[in-house]
């Protein structure tokens, strides 16, 4: 019995193994993550876990861009379930953010190896399908991008719950189906819910039409009422982000004029393909492989693409034909402008023109690539006359192309390769060439081809075989691994604790605001290595700088086609007293003649008919003080002589109310972006307030269903492990 347990819970343990040995820089916290890991998720989940240690809803992040709506950014996780539990409990830091990054490495590949137990892989094989998948070169390569990483770990537990809630017939399933694609949507990035949406539209058709031919009428309405439940409790979980984004979709560059350049942009071109054998050679020479370094990364395993090439045209069970196909489908459309799918789906696919990056397709083709190749080694040594020739001679003609590509590369000149490995390897380097990273892994590629060789030449039996193989593949994935993190996984100059130290010697919650200009918070002093966006979220000032995606249309358009207005609103701080309003009309005739000063408030026609008729005047003793503010309201206190108009350097955006002695007032948008009103003469006190009833409402909605489904799954896990009575009496 001792043994059985332990053989059930041994995959679970190498897969944390795996994890904390491939990402050890990270999980034992020795230095950072890289680029946007830094850069953007970490200072978006920092405030986000700030505004719920506070008791707040995180609404609104007034530090970048001249505050935006946090909550509708899908990137910044302020409705994923883990960012809440770390932001709560914890707060982030950059510890936390490290272990929530390999926390869903691990994840992934537990997911995968369920998934593969569903589609018959017995526990051996569906424990390799697990470590391939989650060392894949999505995960090492995307490491930076947290969203791609959360959407990697639950998709095959989407698909997992599916087939099941297909094949068992259980509504069980489709409320965990559900549960884990609300995962995917709150903290992943939107293209693979997309286009995973449109794999699950594939299978439901096949399983309908199949079911329509079979079922009896009663069968067929229970089949769609399982998916009817999967569709319906999705949208229930994810409603608050769903009303967010609907919200905010107005507003927003990203879903308004998205174009084909930016749609093609960064693909996994064809010369990314060598990244299939040898990953490291992805990591040089950026103008050659026209993408960008995170993007060109699709290694599974040497052995588990070999096993593919073999298994390309044995026969396959439905599912794994359908990914088969669908991944070769993705596989070109990954390659964006270099063959016309990616442009086409653009065209003509709803939902296909809102995100950029062709080589997000590259996941689908990896998750086929890794399920063909172990099926087809599954069915060879299910055989009963089954032998190692097929596998013996792939792995022969696969030394024999390393063996040209090493010759290849050294006609391209002198390698050095000992040099190249005292100075080269574990580390990210610009000496490195293209041919030196080709030649070396080749060498180490050939190593693992010999000893696969020996191992089918020297034994008969089968499990010792499958164990090798095993054991050779979490070998060759952490090795290929740990050859590309410096580059794309984590800073090897920076220390964890370095980096730390130089975020936590600033002020938490929301601490009072520098007296300086809107622009002088643009150009404080950087925080130290390895930061250098985003760092107003730690400094606690209001700027108009931010490194994100997230734009509102109407801030891109003030910056790109007005930046002499721009320059001039940036010399204010927060809070402007102003008499001088002028119609937006007048914009063009004063950008010619540069005439644009920073008191100027310009208005649309309606609201500049509406004002124009007060009187606004300066007094030289008018003051302003902001008393407060939080994620969610601006408390200002104001002394003038004579009525005027105060500006609050915050977007404008639907729920925002204002009230001046308690009474409400009108809010105008000022400058295309701005959120101003009047103020009467004397002593005011100024409430700018973000209300959202509804999104309020969706969020209550939405927790309800996750509690819901938390204590249901734990309710019908418990069941589960109490035996009945039946079988108590049946043991006796």
């Amino acid at each position: 019995m001792k043994s059985l347990k332990l053989k059930n819970y041994l995959p679970y343990i190498v897969f944390f193994s795996v994890a904390v040995i491939a990402f050890f820089q990270v999980a034992f916290y020795l230095h950072p993550g890289k680029y946007d890991l830094i850069d953007c998720f970490y200072p978006w989940r920092f405030y986000v876990g700030e505004c719920l240690q506070n008791g707040q809803l995180p609404y609104w992040n007034p530090y970048q861009d001249m505050g935006y709506p946090v909550h509708a950014d899908p990137s910044s996780g302020a409705w994923y379930p883990i960012v809440w539990l770390i932001g709560y409990f914890n707060g982030y830091s950059i510890y936390s953010i490290g272990f929530e990054l390999w926390l869903h490495v691990f994840l992934a590949g537990v997911g995968f190896y369920t998934l593969a137990k569903t589609l018959k892989f017995n526990q051996s094989f569906a424990l390799l399908a697990g470590v391939a998948y989650m060392l894949c070169g999505v995960f090492i390569g995307n490491a930076q991008h947290l969203p791609y990483i959360i959407s990697a770990c639950w998709l095959p537990y989407v698909l997992n719950f599916y087939f099941r809630l297909v094949e068992e017939k259980s509504y069980g399933n489709s409320l965990k189906a559900a549960f884990f694609l609300f995962l995917m949507i709150t903290g992943g990035y939107p293209a693979f819910t997309i286009i995973l949406f449109y794999l699950l539209l594939i299978f439901f058709i096949i399983y309908f039409r199949k079911s329509y031919a079979i079922l009896s009428k009663r069968e067929l309405v229970d089949f769609i009422g399982r998916h009817a439940l999967f569709l319906v409790y999705t949208i229930l979980l994810s409603l608050v982000l769903f009303v967010a984004i609907y919200q905010v979709s107005p507003y927003l560059s990203r879903l308004g004029d998205f174009s084909l350049k930016q749609a093609l942009f960064s693909p996994f071109s064809p010369q990314s393909f060598v990244s299939f054998v040898l990953p490291l050679a992805s990591t040089t020479h950026t103008d050659y492989f026209n993408s960008d370094l995170s993007m060109r990364n699709a290694y599974f395993g040497l052995f588990i693409f070999l096993f593919f090439l073999i298994g390309i045209f044995s026969k396959k069970p439905i599912q794994i034909k359908v990914l088969f196909y669908f991944g070769l489908f993705s596989l070109a459309t990954a390659v964006g402008e270099y063959l016309p799918i990616r442009e086409l789906l653009y065209k003509y696919v709803p939902m296909m023109n809102v995100f950029r990056f062709p080589s997000v397709f590259r996941l689908f083709f990896i998750i086929s690539g890794i399920l063909t190749g172990i099926y087809y080694l599954q069915e060879l040594f299910n055989r009963k006359g089954w032998n190692k020739k097929s596998l013996s001679i792939g792995a022969m003609v696969m030394a024999g192309f390393f063996l040209i590509l090493i010759i290849v590369a050294r006609t391209k000149g002198y390698l050095s390769l000992l040099t190249f490995v005292k100075n080269n390897i574990f580390i990210a380097t610009e000496t490195s060439t293209y041919w030196q990273n080709v030649a070396f892994q080749s060498i180490v590629q050939l190593l693992f081809l010999a000893v696969l060789l020996f191992v089918l030449w020297k034994f008969t039996d089968r499990k010792k075989i499958v164990g090798a193989i095993i054991l050779l593949t979490i070998t060759d994935l952490i090795v290929a691994s740990q050859l590309n993190a410096p580059y794309t996984v984590y800073y090897e100059n920076v220390t964890a604790k370095e980096a730390t130290d130089n975020v936590s010697k600033y002020q938490k919650g929301y601490p009072k605001l520098q007296d300086i200009s809107i622009e002088e918070a643009g150009h404080l002093p950087l925080i130290g290595p390895p930061f250098w966006q985003n760092m107003n979220t730690f400094q606690k000032q209001i700027s108009a700088e931010g490194f994100n995606s997230f734009t509102f249309t109407s801030y891109e358009f003030l910056e790109s086609e007005y930046p002499q207005l721009f320059s001039e609103i940036k010399k204010n701080r927060l809070i402007l007293l102003s008499d001088s309003i002028l119609p937006e009309g007048k914009l063009n005739d004063y950008k010619k003649g540069s005439l644009f000063t920073q008191n100027q408030i310009f208005l649309n026609e309606s609201d500049y008919n509406y004002l124009v008729q007060r009187t606004f005047k300066a007094s030289i003793n008018d003051t302003t003080f902001l008393k407060k503010y939080d994620a969610a309201h601006f408390e200002v206190s104001t002394s003038i002589g004579n009525r005027r108009l105060l500006t609050l350097h915050q977007k404008y955006y639907k729920g925002w109310k204002a009230t001046v002695n308690g009474k409400k007032a009108r809010i105008f948008k000022s400058n295309l972006n701005f959120m101003t009103i009047m103020v009467p003469r004397g002593k005011s006190e100024v409430v700018f307030q973000y209300k959202n009833p509804v999104l309020k409402g969706a969020f209550f909605i939405s927790a309800s269903c996750f509690v819901f489904a938390i204590l249901l799954f734990l309710f019908v896990g418990l069941k589960n492990k109490i035996p009945s009575n039946s079988n108590d009496n049946s043991t006796k």
